[in-house]
């Protein structure tokens, strides 16, 4: 092909056609520019084509995620809720007369934490790659970044909440002889994990949380310390049930978003 438009060339030169040379030569030059511009625009479009392929799958992996949290907000909202009950017996309990410590042991040596863990690969990925800006819709990328952002403030309340005033109830029930620690032979944290061992009957333990219900300053205290632990677990539930509704409506801006 280059060979032909050569000899054209070399004809129109030696017949002294310079005019209909300067057109051909401009022609050629067109013919050029229209096929880079053509080489570009299809490189263009290839782009195009495997950002959005690489867009949707992004979008399901997030959706996967999605699911996976909505598994770890379930698991945490069951387990703050029964701390919450445990809690309301346990005042119950407290306030009776007399009180039942067998009831108390059983509802407060049972009152535990759970770490709530965040599942974001894919948003992480999104982020350190950069290639947040894959995904098109501006507004959809904001929803994205404003639910992960939630979704780290509440796991941030709940070990913060662990880290200290549900830590501090045990360490104080178990300081102020509140309860009988060994009084039950399992004992889980969040893992699942069994910390105990065997318990071990001790005649006198009874008696010394006896004398506790006669002091009315501590009691008070003992009473303040679970009821807080118990708001504690309602703030978590809050937390939990705001983030369930986020989660709803995040799959279903990736879900229409995908289904465009």
């Amino acid at each position: 092909m280059l060979r032909f438009f050569r000899q054209i060339r070399q004809k129109l030169l030696t017949e002294n056609r310079t005019s209909k040379y300067l057109l051909y030569a401009l022609g050629e030059i067109l013919l050029v520019v229209i096929g880079i511009l053509l080489a570009l625009q299809i490189d263009t479009w290839n782009t195009e084509h495997k950002d959005r392929q690489k867009e949707k799958e992004y979008l399901r992996n997030l959706m996967e995620d999605l699911d996976t949290q909505q598994q770890q907000v379930n698991a945490q909202i069951e387990h703050e809720a029964l701390m919450r009950s445990l809690c309301q017996k346990a005042l119950k309990q407290l306030i009776a007369e007399p009180i039942n410590f067998d009831s108390v042991n059983a509802y407060l040596t049972t009152v535990t934490r759970r770490t709530f863990v965040i599942n974001d690969p894919t948003f992480q990925d999104l982020k350190s790659s950069g290639n947040i800006l894959i995904i098109r819709d501006n507004s959809l990328r904001k929803k994205l970044l404003s639910f992960y952002q939630y979704l780290e403030y509440s796991a941030l309340v709940i070990k913060t909440d662990n880290e200290t005033s549900v830590a501090s109830l045990r360490n104080f029930l178990n300081d102020n002889r509140v309860v009988n620690m060994n009084y039950t032979n399992t004992l889980d944290v969040a893992a699942g994990v069994d910390f105990s061992l065997e318990a071990v009957h001790i005649p006198w333990a009874r008696s010394l949380q006896e004398e506790l219900a006669k002091d009315k300053p501590l009691l008070l205290a003992v009473l303040n310390r679970v009821g807080a632990r118990g708001r504690t677990s309602s703030v978590h539930l809050d937390l939990m049930n705001r983030l369930q509704l986020r989660i709803k409506d995040m799959k279903q801006e990736i879900d229409n978003y995908i289904g465009k």
